[in-house]
């Protein structure tokens, strides 16, 4: 009897060990059908667990907005897109062309606040409104959408939400959404504590073998490049996924483009150790992975950026979580 016990026994952890394994590698997706276009965005599921947020001192590109190092809890899973939100997937779910979107930024009249400045879009940004075709690069469905807000990229997960409720199968309790930094930074380790998950990074080095595998970046961006490219760049960003993945599926983390988080930037709270959201107010949001005109330091996955909400860059973009909030 008790022989059989200790084998029931090792089957039901058996089973649970399976179950578990099933759970980690979960994936879903969702097929837009648009007026513009059909779609699918894809999502890896990412599971609750600890981390250490931030950088060491002693790590090459290591800066004091990156400290101090602390133990986050991560307390619900969560799936995240595949890759950033390319444009095929935004046109399918916006119903707009980049380069419709690109004229309508040029043609907006609104004023915007930029730190201590209130101006127009298009002249903070020094774009030119008779000359729309000079920023932007290719357009192509499979390429990562760029000259994006943050609020831009919130309505696009308002939208997306909404065809999934009407769809009948978003899951109780959950929206899609911006990664909060803190879930981004999590989801870019994937396990890992080095600068990238594939490995360190050299000080000084305008080039790394590690990040050749796993980014675009600003020592690689030209490497194979066709179409059009960006003003006087050589490259422009690229179709999304091409790169390695991490431990966890997803693709593009480090480099191609920046993507915003929900938070606002502020200096890490010490006390904010499960499920951190950041500072209440502030004046820029938070990005990060670093793009495809960034150095090799920038793609490390404790770099922050900050920009002005409002903001629109061809260096920015960013990918969705449906998560519970």
């Amino acid at each position: 009897m008790p022989g059989k016990l200790l084998v029931v026994s090792i089957l039901l952890l058996f089973i649970m060990a399976c179950s578990s394994s099933k759970k980690i590698q979960k994936a879903r997706s969702l097929t837009v059908n648009g007026e513009s276009g059909s779609a699918t965005v894809s999502l890896q599921w990412i599971p609750p667990g600890n981390f250490q947020m931030g950088s060491p001192a002693g790590e090459p590109g290591h800066k004091q907005d990156e400290s101090p190092l602390r133990k986050i809890k991560i307390s619900k899973g969560f799936w995240m897109s595949t890759t950033e939100v390319t444009i095929g997937q935004w046109k399918a779910v916006m119903g707009e062309t980049l380069h419709d979107h690109v004229i309508k930024l040029l043609n907006d009249e609104s004023v915007y606040t930029f730190g201590t400045q209130q101006k127009k879009l298009r002249e903070f940004m020094n774009f030119n409104k008779e000359d729309p075709d000079k920023i932007f690069g290719n357009d192509n469905d499979s390429v990562a959408m760029y000259l994006v807000s943050w609020t831009d990229a919130m309505n696009f997960c308002a939208r997306l939400t909404q065809l999934e409720k009407d769809k009948g199968s978003l899951p109780e309790g959950y929206k899609y959404t911006l990664p909060t930094e803190a879930q981004w930074e999590y989801a870019c380790r994937a396990g890992t504590q080095t600068a990238t998950f594939a490995g360190p990074i050299e000080a000084n080095a305008r080039t790394s073998s590690v990040l050749d595998r796993i980014a675009w970046y600003s020592g690689n961006n030209a490497v194979g490049y066709t179409g059009k490219k960006l003003g006087n760049t050589g490259a422009g960003p690229r179709n999304a996924g091409e790169k390695e993945a991490n431990a966890w599926g997803l693709k593009d983390m480090p480099g191609n483009i920046w993507e915003w988080c929900r938070d606002w930037y502020g200096p890490y709270n010490e006390k904010e150790l499960n499920d951190p959201v950041g500072p209440d107010k502030g004046t820029g949001r938070v990005n990060r992975g670093g793009s495809w005109g960034s150095g090799p330091l920038s793609e490390r996955s404790a770099s922050r950026a900050s920009n002005p909400p409002a903001e629109k860059s061809a260096w920015r973009g960013f990918r969705v979580v449906l998560s519970i909030l």
